[in-house]
């Protein structure tokens, strides 16, 4: 590996464990807070995972730990893995404490993810915007664009009145650049008043004389579209999209789930379309962060990351929440107590399941190239 390689491969994990880590934890300190408000023991709330290297305090009843391995957190409560007499054990705490502090974790990832996309909204207000580009596209000087004085990074702002749409990055719509197409197509051969914009905002129109177009000269107008533009939101409207926005994120992360269940049951040794280990994502952070909007697209992926941890922590799989919940409600309703071997065997299975399905993601990453 080449210099280059080895500090890009730091900067993506460093960057991959700065968004991480802090979404993990703010997890756990759901759980953390509910189980306090509801009585429920709290043993440990650990920092990293183990093996401890610290202990940094403690209160009444909650010991705060340092951890070797920097990639989360945990809270450890009294009686949840193991037999316990204590009161406040929360296997004899009431169902629907149990279940309130489970999804405790789930329900502060929401509002994280909410939250980011509302910051990148209002601060950023980041929109897919129809920018031409006539340099890149074709060397013909004769272009209609190029006749009638269009200039790279001027935005199509409306076509005879109609106005082209710019839709906000956070919506996380099909890609507008074929409606673009389509507008201009529909007045192909004609002249037209098309309203622009440079870089500062400032519109000027222009007469343009749209041609058809054919295999040697494509595209009505004769240029490429499309460019993310930022500009400052208003918190009204940022608000609507951080939430239309986390509950789209969460749409597109359940269908790629029912995509990747498919390519398991399907072709399992084919790479899932769309699902990224580890190492993509650190590798995906480290590219971001060489960008112009950096702070912006790493927020983006950290609303992405935090909407993906909500969801993926309520399947029924017994090491996550959602396995946990189901267990839970099913304990209940079987009249079973405590912590039995089945159980603490079910918790096993699903962690060794979740690792497996790592490992399994992560090869696929190294073999398309995501490792640096």
């Amino acid at each position: 590996m080449t210099l280059e390689g080895i500090q890009f491969a730091l900067i993506a994990a460093l960057g991959l464990l700065l968004i991480l880590v802090p979404l993990v934890l703010l997890h756990e300190l759901g759980h953390f807070i509910m189980a306090r408000l509801v009585g429920i023991r709290v043993l440990e709330f650990g920092l990293g995972f183990p093996p401890r290297a610290k202990v940094l305090g403690h209160d009444h009843e909650t010991e705060y730990t340092l951890n070797w391995l920097p990639i989360g957190g945990f809270v450890r409560l009294e009686g949840e893995e193991e037999e316990s007499d204590d009161p406040r054990a929360f296997t004899r705490a009431a169902l629907w404490k149990q279940l309130v502090v489970l999804i405790a974790g789930v329900t502060m990832n929401v509002i994280a993810a909410v939250l980011l996309f509302f910051v990148v909204a209002w601060a950023f207000n980041p929109v897919t915007a129809p920018t031409m580009t006539l340099s890149n596209y074709t060397t013909d000087q004769n272009t209609p664009a190029r006749v009638a004085g269009l200039q790279d990074g001027e935005t199509l702002i409306s076509i005879d009145g109609k106005p082209f749409a710019a839709p906000s990055l956070l919506l996380f719509g099909e890609d507008p650049v074929p409606t673009w197409r389509q507008q201009l197509l529909d007045y192909q051969g004609k002249s037209v008043q098309l309203v622009v914009a440079d870089t500062s905002g400032k519109q000027r129109t222009v007469t343009v004389n749209l041609r058809v177009p054919t295999t040697d000269k494509p595209g009505a107008l004769g240029v490429s579209l499309g460019a993310v533009t930022t500009s400052p939101g208003d918190p009204v409207t940022a608000a609507g999209l951080a939430v239309d926005g986390t509950a789209r994120a969460m749409g597109l992360i359940l269908t790629t789930l029912g995509d990747l269940v498919r390519n398991i049951a399907t072709n399992p040794t084919v790479a899932p379309s769309g699902v990224q280990g580890p190492v993509g994502i650190a590798s995906d952070v480290g590219h971001v962060a060489t960008q112009p909007n950096a702070l912006m697209l790493l927020l983006l992926m950290a609303a992405i990351i935090s909407a993906n941890l909500a969801l993926v922590n309520i399947l029924p799989i017994p090491a996550l929440d959602g396995g946990k919940f189901v267990i839970m409600i099913l304990k209940r309703v079987f009249r079973v107590k405590g912590v039995g071997a089945i159980e603490q065997w079910a918790y096993i299975a699903g962690f060794a399941l979740l690792l497996g399905f790592i490992g399994w993601v992560t090869f696929f990453d190294i073999v398309r190239g995501g490792a640096p």
